[in-house]
């Protein structure tokens, strides 16, 4: 037989366990309440989420660094070059950086459905192209006994090595390149802004 000692130690224990589930219930409640929900970026439009891609400005995706020789100057018969050449060898190293310039989206490039995205991507370009000033100089300058040299020379052929350090970055798919990690960079952002689908399309551009 249980004693009314059992029953209410029973008793005090429903409570105790009724309470305890009431108290979870409501603390849940309030965290739902204050925390707000992953999905709440789906309620943007595709406006807001242009304007707030677009602040971005330019994303930078894919570098090179190339180094160049660079054979510059008159070009004359061996007597002339004696007398009035002028020729300069140039070991020029550059950089170049390519991505994508996220101030030309469009409205139009994005669509949002529930928490779906498409995004087309403008086409992937050549942002910067430089030479690195302390890494570039001349290794060999010849000045023809008459000649009183061409005192541009140098920044020409500096130049010529900045058009040849971007078409050799062109050669080796930099653009290619920048529209893949284009691609991946957006995705994940957009993925730690809460959409669970995300479709990009990330044209390549031409050099």
């Amino acid at each position: 037989m249980i004693s009314l000692r059992s029953i209410k130690r029973i008793l005090f224990l429903l409570l105790s366990f009724s309470f305890l589930v009431i108290f979870l219930f409501g603390l849940v409640s309030v965290v739902r309440f204050f925390i707000p929900k992953s999905n709440y970026n789906f309620k943007a439009n595709s406006r807001t989420v242009v304007k707030q891609i677009r602040d971005l400005q330019r994303l930078e995706t894919a570098q090179f660094t190339i180094e160049k020789v660079i054979d510059a100057g008159t070009n004359k018969s061996a007597f002339q070059q004696l007398l009035f050449g002028d020729k300069i060898l140039l070991i020029a190293q550059g950089e170049v950086i390519a991505g994508v310039d996220l101030s030309k989206l469009s409205d139009s490039d994005i669509s949002i459905s529930g928490s779906t995205i498409r995004l087309i991507l403008p086409p992937s370009e050549i942002l910067i192209t430089t030479i690195n000033n302390d890494q570039t100089r001349v290794y060999d300058r010849k000045l023809g006994i008459l000649s009183r040299g061409d005192k541009d020379l140098e920044a020409k052929a500096r130049e010529k090595a900045e058009g040849l350090i971007r078409q050799a970055a062109c050669d080796g798919h930099i653009l290619d390149q920048a529209s893949t990690n284009a691609r991946a960079q957006m995705t994940a952002l957009l993925k730690s802004l809460g959409f669970e689908t995300v479709i990009i399309t990330s044209p390549q551009g031409s050099c």
